[in-house]
């Protein structure tokens, strides 16, 4: 019986079907047009654009597709073919910027081979997304939920009463000889029996139209932070086809998702949810950070979870935090070194045993591996029979084990007819499915041969030609110098079933789609392959029975309780205290290069008080990392000197010698990089865009030499803006919790360090003799201005020592800074107003100084007394080094900690 949409609760109106009136002349004249220039996809694969298997007479485009274009034509008023692929073309522009802009990244793992990656790869996102109507998403919904059912049913029997094994149901050399079927898992129990909390399928749709289900992820599937990530910028882009196709939403299956681990989690409203990643190099760490933030949980490393008395705690500033329920995106091989792979730093020791004492939940159960075997799927049409009483509702594709006899013998003879899969993923390389049509005579046989060795080792299934979506292909791509088009893709669709309670999942409405690269018929983002969002969709004409609308289980608790929060870790600590002092250091290095090319450039003076300032500055520069500690003083070669400090500006990498300003900026990167999920997308944008900008400023050819001074000093103009906006977004963009305390005590330990070191070889070495040495110093305190405007002319010491060391208004003064760091360390530590944190109590710091000694010490032309001051100074510098150690040890090491313990 047809039933009216839901969305938005009422039936549609007649004016608001006009856009999915095929009669429809404007609407007619669009897709017509769209259809003659869009490209067919191969004969013999299903046409996603056309609805149907290619032949050269298909041309009319879908309903859902012509109300796609007809709705985008519409907002722009026109109906020519121009002007909309104009349009889209435009739209692909912006869809490029906003994955730039939001940092959306997909790293290979072939790029850390000999390292940590320089550079993320951009996701790769096409414009157009892949149509499902409602009628078909009904069948593979209730597909998906039946198959989740199943694996997990499978899970708990073979690590239960193993009766699918032992009554020939499963092959037991495919379960217990799997790699990943885990041994010291067997005869436990995850929470309510839920082994599965996030299941992947991965479909594809054959030319009959029909989908099948081509492999399954239940470790630590991927895709649901791209999916969303597509959606958000795919619906924006078209925002009037998405409201006219009435696409169903994603946000409702998110909550689902964490209500549901709240409702298994053994702290019940108190629970406490991580995300566990393998860290920041792994291929989908965008993805990580982004559901992190979304679902509003804390994103860890094995590192920050250490067990004890198999319960699982998070290590944070204050100390333990008990965890209860972990989203993982790390195999089960790496879980938990203890039990399982010994070699393993990326997870937690004893992980398993707090698992299995059921204090905390594991998203998913260990143990889930061999269920992604291809050899599986031949077992499950009789398994799914004799588990649920049910017959598989969505069919896999049709799967052999070479493992088995008869299934070998009717292979290998028919190869050509296959392609072969890995039965383990245990190989340590990723293995490529070898499509059999596509081998050579020579390549048969040696397939043939490899098979006959270790045939367990080896699955086929029957070969389907994939589906093709529309692409936007833009006209460089194409390679013919001809307009854009529209093209054509093989297409592969991930849908997610998610956790809803005990024994209930949900469906994505839509999922990842994910396309092959142009010409090939094997979808892999591995090797080139792009996405798409997957819109499912429904008009007023569709008639369809109703789907499941029931709220969350009344048995879950409601996302809003979900307010625990959890403290700042261990490791988010470090690397903000770190963000913290990178700013700070950057931004002191931008300085000092800045007004050391400046003054190098004005004062060609060979006097005594000219050289005194150049070697001031000279040891300035290389105690800063600004040049090779091999390059001559400025005093002796100036323009020697010049050279080196601009070749090095740009050398992120230290070829030159030297750790100077575009290295600083690639460790202010990375730091930010491993803690993206506390800062603004803007913040984040703002320090990877300064990084390029400034390194390709200064990028000359080989060639040619170091760039020009007059270019250094205009990239290091840009650079000082770029780090005004950091640290304004670091001021008033972040929360005042105990990380970005620790990150505003990192940039005043580094400035206290900087600025009293700079202070102290100033007075030294007689560089405020000169006029240029004192107006260097000014610079260098960023106090020029107030000095001015308070002194006037004058060039005294005392000056000096009242503005940058005494005066408590001035933020670059050394007081200034130690009483703001020695606040902050007191809210740290929750100290008590008046008294003195227990990391100061040993350390001395500028605001405890004498005002009168000082001024005494700055009028004094006592060498003596000078000397004091100088060392006094310098004593300071050891100190805030001192402070930050100490800092470290207490907050980031936990070296005092006791020894772990995980035993039950």
């Amino acid at each position: 019986m047809a039933v009216a949409p839901r969305r938005g609760g009422h039936r549609y109106t007649a004016a608001m079907t006009s856009l999915f009136d095929d009669a429809s002349a404007p609407a007619t004249a669009t897709a017509d047009a769209v259809a003659a220039i869009a490209r067919h996809a191969p004969i013999g694969h299903f046409d996603e654009l056309r609805g149907t298997a290619t032949t050269e007479a298909t041309i009319a485009l879908t309903p859902s597709w012509r109300s796609f274009f007809s709705a985008t034509a519409a907002a722009l008023g026109t109906t020519s073919a121009d002007a909309l692929i104009s349009h889209f073309a435009a739209q692909n522009d912006s869809l490029l910027r906003r994955i730039a802009d939001n940092g959306v990244t997909y790293n290979l793992y072939s790029d850390a081979l000999d390292g940590p990656p320089r550079q993320a790869r951009p996701w790769s996102l096409d414009l157009l997304p892949l149509l499902i109507d409602a009628q078909q998403w009904v069948q593979i919904e209730r597909g998906v939920q039946q198959r989740a059912r199943l694996l997990n049913a499978v899970l708990s029997d073979v690590y239960g009463a193993q009766a699918l094994v032992r009554e020939g149901m499963l092959p037991t050399a495919l379960v217990h000889g799997h790699p990943a079927f885990l041994r010291p898992l067997c005869g436990s129990r995850p929470a309510q029996d839920t082994w599965l909390h996030v299941a992947a399928f991965d479909l594809a749709r054959g030319p009959d139209g029909h989908w099948w289900v081509m492999s399954q992820r239940t470790q630590a599937p991927s895709g649901l932070g791209y999916a969303l990530e597509n959606r958000m910028i795919v619906s924006r882009l078209f925002p009037d086809a998405f409201r006219a196709l009435h696409v169903d939403k994603l946000a409702a299956s998110y909550k689902t998702l964490i209500a549901s681990l709240l409702a298994h989690s053994p702290g019940g409203r108190d629970t406490r949810i991580v995300l566990l990643t393998p860290g920041p190099y792994n291929e989908t760490y965008f993805e990580h950070v982004y559901l992190a933030r979304y679902l509003g949980i804390e994103l860890v490393e094995g590192g920050d979870l250490v067990v004890r008395d198999a319960q699982v705690w998070l290590k944070t500033l204050h100390g333990l935090e008990p965890v209860h329920a972990i989203l993982r995106r790390l195999d089960d091989d790496f879980l938990d070194p203890l039990e399982l792979r010994a070699d393993s730093a990326l997870g937690v020791p004893g992980l398993v045993q707090a698992w299995r004492a059921g204090n905390v939940v594991l998203a998913n159960a260990p143990g889930t591996g061999f269920l992604e075997s291809t050899a599986i799927f031949g077992f499950l049409p009789r398994l799914c029979e004799r588990l649920l009483g049910e017959s598989l509702t969505l069919p896999s594709i049709a799967s052999w084990w070479c493992g088995e006899r008869s299934a070998l013998y009717t292979l290998l003879p028919q190869i050509a007819d296959y392609v072969i899969k890995p039965t383990y993923n245990d190989r340590g390389r990723r293995f490529v499915p070898a499509l059999g049509h596509g081998l050579t005579a020579r390549e048969r046989e040696q397939w043939v041969g490899r098979i006959s060795m270790r045939p367990e080792d080896f699955s086929a299934q029957a070969y389907v030609p994939l589906a093709h979506n529309p692409s936007w292909q833009a006209a460089p791509a194409r390679g013919d110098g001809g307009a854009a088009a529209i093209a054509s893709r093989a297409v592969m669709l991930r849908v997610f079933a998610l956790s809803d309670g005990p024994g209930r999942w949900r469906v994505l409405p839509g999922g990842l789609a994910r396309l092959a690269p142009p010409g090939k018929d094997v979808v892999s983002m591995y090797r080139g392959g792009s996405s798409a969002d997957a819109w499912v969709t429904s008009t007023e004409a569709t008639a369809v029975e109703p789907r499941d609308t029931r709220p969350l289980s009344t048995t879950l608790t409601p996302l809003t309780t979900q307010r625990v929060g959890l403290g700042v870790s261990s490791r988010a600590a470090e690397n903000l205290f770190w963000f913290g002092r990178y700013t700070e250091r950057l931004e002191n290095a931008t300085r000092l290069a800045r007004a050391t090319l400046e003054a190098l450039a004005g004062d060609g003076m060979d006097t005594p008080e000219t050289q005194r300032w150049q070697r001031w500055i000279g040891g300035l520069a290389r105690s800063n990392g600004l040049v090779s500690t091999a390059v001559p003083s400025p005093e002796q070669a100036p323009h020697l000197f010049e050279r080196a400090l601009v070749a090095s500006l740009g050398d992120a990498d230290g070829r030159e010698g030297a750790y100077s300003v575009a290295a600083i900026l690639g460790a202010l990167k990375q730091s930010a990089f491993a803690v993206r999920e506390r800062l603004a997308l803007e913040q984040w944008t703002l320090v990877a865009a300064s990084a390029e900008r400034f390194v390709s400023t200064l990028r000359t050819p080989a060639d040619v030499g170091p760039a020009s001074v007059h270019t250094a000093l205009a990239a290091l103009d840009q650079l000082g803006v770029d780090i005004m906006a950091m640290t304004g977004a670091q001021t008033d963009r972040m929360t005042r919790d105990d990380g970005w305390r620790l990150l505003s005590i990192g940039r005043h330990i580094e400035r206290l360090s900087t600025l009293a070191d700079v202070l102290a070889e100033a007075l030294a070495g007689g560089a405020l003799d000169s006029e240029t040495g004192f107006a260097l110093l000014l610079t260098l305190f960023d106090s020029t201005i107030t000095f001015r405007a308070r002194y006037l002319q004058r060039r005294d010491t005392e000056a000096l020592i009242d503005l940058l060391v005494l005066d408590r208004g001035n933020p670059r003064s050394l007081a200034w800074v130690a009483q703001t760091l020695a606040s902050r360390i007191a809210k740290l530590d929750d100290t008590a107003i008046g008294s003195t944190p227990t990391l100061l109590s040993a350390i001395e710091l500028p605001h405890r100084w004498s005002p009168d000694a000082l001024r005494h010490a700055a009028r004094s032309d006592e060498p003596a007394t000078r000397e004091a001051l100088v060392n006094q100074l310098r004593d300071a510098t050891r100190n805030a080094w001192a402070l930050s150690d100490a800092l470290s040890q207490r907050y980031f090491s936990h070296a005092e900690a006791p020894a772990q313990a995980v035993g039950a």
